[in-house]
């Protein structure tokens, strides 16, 4: 979970926190930097946590420090960390609008996306950023033998992506269907349709992109029952989780999971369905007694072949720091999904 606001730093702080019963309880959060939202299970028991901001090293490869959380959950610090190479072109831009923190030497892509196997057992996981020279994102494949150094294996989608977005593929999830075809979900910009991307030689080509009805940032997806169904999460506006009846990732069925946690919670607790509330001023929330939103970004992973778990937010004044005088919170909550 995200320390701090959502803006560029020179290091990322996150809160980490573990649950053993299946997200019915969690232990108390602890703090790391160098920090991120992607991770590897390690064949000896450990996750890895990628980090997110990468910084320029030498002979064209690119790196940061990382923590490790050992199987009894404690965490510790690699300053070796993990290491990108074999990029296709230079992949930094100075002081350039998109993703360059405030950091020395900083990279512009970042690790971003969920960490599926090959099949020859390496690792696979998405980045994001920009080239030198591009105005859009692009989308790239890296594997890795033990987790900690990477190599870039392709790009999925680049900036030149023919798909309605002014971001550019971003973004990501990333799933093996049950035909054994690699499908990649991704970002374009807030407010419009996913891209989506099928790669049927375990990532180093990719189908032409197209958009699909589910939308609009940082995708999630799961797979259940065995690959027969495949469960997408994400929005902006609102909050949903779509479902794919045959695995193969074409018709999806929505879900409205704002809906949901409203029928289930108080009305201090309610989330506000029209995400694009939250960019107003606090004076505008104030006055019409709307608050609480959600950044519309999730985490979603399956626990058994008919059971989810789905991680969320509600942002008591959308992006706004919290005033003083105001009993809102930000907070994360956790739903199960069961699927019959």
């Amino acid at each position: 979970m995200s320390a701090h606001a959502d803006i560029h730093l020179s290091n990322t702080i996150n809160y980490l926190s573990r649950s053993c019963d299946g997200g019915l309880s969690w232990d108390e959060p602890r703090v790391i930097g160098d920090g991120g939202l992607s991770h590897a299970l390690l064949a000896d028991g450990r996750a890895l946590v990628l980090p997110y901001y990468l910084r320029r090293l030498d002979g064209g490869t690119v790196g940061s420090p990382c923590y490790v959380l050992s199987p009894n959950g404690e965490p510790s610090y690699r300053a070796s960390g993990v290491t990108v190479e074999g990029w296709p072109r230079l992949p930094h831009r100075e002081n350039c609008a998109g993703l360059t923190s405030p950091i020395a030497g900083a990279a512009s892509f970042v690790f971003n996306g969920q960490t599926v196997r090959s099949a020859a057992g390496e690792f696979l996981t998405t980045l994001y950023g920009l080239f030198e020279g591009d105005r859009r994102y692009s989308l790239v494949l890296a594997e890795s033998g033990d987790g900690f150094t990477w190599r870039i294996r392709s790009v999925i989608a680049g900036a030149d992506c023919p798909l309605e977005g002014n971001e550019g593929p971003c973004e990501s999830a990333l799933c093996r269907l049950k035909d054994g075809r690699l499908m990649c979900v991704f970002r374009l910009a807030s407010f419009v349709s996913y891209g989506q991307t099928f790669s049927a030689d375990d990532g180093r080509t990719w189908t032409p992109p197209v958009n699909i009805p589910p939308f609009s940032v940082e995708p999630s997806l799961a797979v259940l029952k065995s690959g027969r169904m495949l469960a997408l999460s994400g929005g902006r506006p609102e909050l949903w989780v779509w479902f794919n009846n045959d695995g193969q990732g074409r018709e999806w069925h929505a879900v409205d999971i704002v809906a949901a946690h409203n029928t289930a919670r108080p009305p201090a607790d309610q989330i506000d369905p029209d995400t694009r509330r939250a960019w107003r001023s606090i004076e505008e929330m104030r006055h019409e007694r709307q608050t609480g939103f959600t950044s519309s970004y999730t985490e979603l992973i399956a626990l058994d072949e008919n059971t989810l778990l789905l991680i969320y937010d509600r942002i008591g004044f959308g992006w706004h720091a919290i005033p003083d005088d105001s009993s809102e919170s930000k907070s994360v909550w956790v739903m199960r999904l069961r699927v019959l």
